[in-house]
């Protein structure tokens, strides 16, 4: 243990780490992280040139690596330097060596805020081990847009049809919509203009925590995204940008699922988050989505959510922070924070 260092990754590493990958993932998994890799990790506006990956050796051996992806976070009424730790992998015989904590210090120790979200267990618990911020996890809300498919599917062809309509009135009593959103004007976006750098201005002291939400880093996460195809809408009050929303559909396992993936108004803008989720949702209805989802830490976004008939499950996601800079009131206004499933690489 004592002759491992850890360091940036250089381009003398990328081959023998993606075989790692692979050893460790398998080869399908590999192949597609070496895809989209570009794109994750030196195109993003908030890198510096070099990605942020640190590479643990033992002398001339690769033990494993932990990447990350660096972001603006508006953190308390400033915005820091931060990043959301991601790919973390050990070659066997690296385990139980205390590498995988050098790494993860390593990494926070390089930032100011270090944010680790969708976690698995055994990251989960590394975490808590070296004491970060348990701050999840983030929750998650789902309505069900088509009651017979879903009891088709559980119940089978002969049962599902039978109780379909009792399971349709079920869904009508426990996810029934309030108020409809007036005022607003919801239409597709291709890309994100400049308008949205004010938005991101206007809007950001209404959150305790986000990441900057600006063009860059939009156009780069949901338009130039090489291996998703994402759906993007804004909301305008008369001529004035609003707020917008990223969402996309797919079949799993055989079922048509909706995602909310990203929404962003001001947090106090109710009408605006009203129109967005009222838009998405008719187009799901359109593209034959069984069931919308969507992951939302902010309070606010949570009670627009319900307003639109989606109900509150059980959530895999675990999300844990380590602040270097404070304030630490931050850490108690999660409510204030906006989380949703388009952060880090949740989505991909």
């Amino acid at each position: 243990m004592g002759s491992v260092v850890v360091e940036r990754r250089g381009p003398k590493d990328d081959e023998e780490l993606f075989r790692l990958y692979g050893d460790v993932f398998g080869a399908p998994l590999a192949e597609s992280s070496r895809r989209r890799w570009r794109w994750q990790y030196l195109e993003n506006p908030a890198n510096a040139g070099v990605p942020e990956i640190w590479v643990a050796r033992d002398r001339d051996l690769v033990l494993g690596q932990y990447a990350s992806m660096p972001v603006r976070l508006w953190w308390g009424g400033r915005e820091v330097r931060s990043s959301w730790g991601m790919d973390v992998f050990l070659k066997a015989e690296a385990r139980g060596r205390g590498v995988g904590a050098q790494l993860f210090t390593t990494w926070s120790d390089h930032v100011e805020v270090a944010l680790g979200l969708g976690l698995t267990p055994s990251s989960y618990g590394l975490f808590k081990k070296l004491r970060y911020d348990d701050v999840g996890p983030v929750p998650f809300f789902q309505k069900v847009l088509d009651p017979r498919a879903v009891a088709i599917r559980r119940l089978g062809p002969v049962l599902g049809p039978l109780a379909a309509p009792l399971l349709r009135l079920g869904v009508a009593v426990v996810a029934r919509e309030g108020r409809r959103a007036e005022g607003i004007e919801v239409h597709p976006v291709a890309a994100f203009g400049e308008e949205y750098d004010a938005l991101w201005e206007r809007a950001r002291a209404s959150y305790a925590m986000s990441v900057r939400r600006d063009r860059a880093y939009l156009n780069w996460k949901y338009t130039a995204c090489p291996h998703r195809d994402y759906d993007r809408r804004e909301a305008r009050r008369g001529s004035e940008l609003a707020g917008y929303i990223v969402s996309r559909h797919e079949n799993y396992q055989g079922t048509r699922l909706g995602w909310i993936i990203d929404l962003f108004t001001a947090a106090d803008d109710a009408e605006a988050q009203d129109a967005l989720i009222g838009s998405v949702l008719d187009d799901f209805t359109r593209a034959g989505v069984v069931r919308a989802q969507c992951f939302a830490m902010n309070a606010g976004l949570s009670r627009a959510l319900r307003r639109r008939g989606f109900v509150a499950g059980r959530s895999p996601m675990q999300f844990c922070v380590r602040d270097h800079v404070g304030p630490r009131e931050v850490l108690a206004e999660t409510g204030r924070w906006h989380v949703t499933f388009g952060d880090s690489d949740m989505d991909r």
